[in-house]
């Protein structure tokens, strides 16, 4: 009879072995999948930001070259630069650029400019035109300076 307990209790034992073992697997799964899916997040992080860091080049030397109108091009930096690092929108080196956009953000584009009669929008287009003529210069230095910039606090970037 004591035998038959103690080979009903190894039994138990190797069960409860068995079911511990097959726990802890499923644990190092668990954390080998969480690691994996962490490390596929920070890439598609990294790329996401430098496809921002991109884009804010492409734009800014668009302006530069002419081939996009200042006031686009600042509307379009102000929303890529505020998506991939919110600080440098701040900084003083954008001074011009960042008064640029508070004087024109609030002008009406797209349908709701088409909708103005003929007079409101020649009227906006002029007082766009003039911002973008005495800013000019100051804004393309800028935007060179923005073209140069590494982003250093966009940590995955590095």
């Amino acid at each position: 009879m004591t035998t038959f307990l103690i080979l009903i209790a190894v039994a138990i034992v190797a069960g409860l072995a068995g079911y511990a073992w097959t726990l802890t697997r499923r644990v190092k799964d668990m954390q080998q999948r969480q690691q994996q899916e962490e490390v596929a997040a920070a890439e598609a992080l990294r790329n996401k930001q430098l496809e921002l860091m991109n884009d804010v080049q492409f734009v800014a030397r668009a302006v530069i070259a002419e081939q996009c109108e200042i006031t686009e091009g600042v509307l379009r930096i102000h929303y890529l630069v505020q998506a991939l690092d919110p600080a440098i929108w701040g900084m003083d080196e954008l001074a011009t650029i960042r008064n640029h956009h508070q004087q024109t953000s609030d002008m009406p584009i797209l349908d709701d400019y088409k909708k103005l009669d003929k007079r409101e929008q020649f009227r906006l287009d002029k007082q766009r035109w003039q911002l973008e003529q005495q800013h000019k210069a100051a804004i393309v230095r800028e935007l060179e300076w923005l073209v140069a910039y590494r982003f250093p606090n966009v940590t995955l970037l590095h």
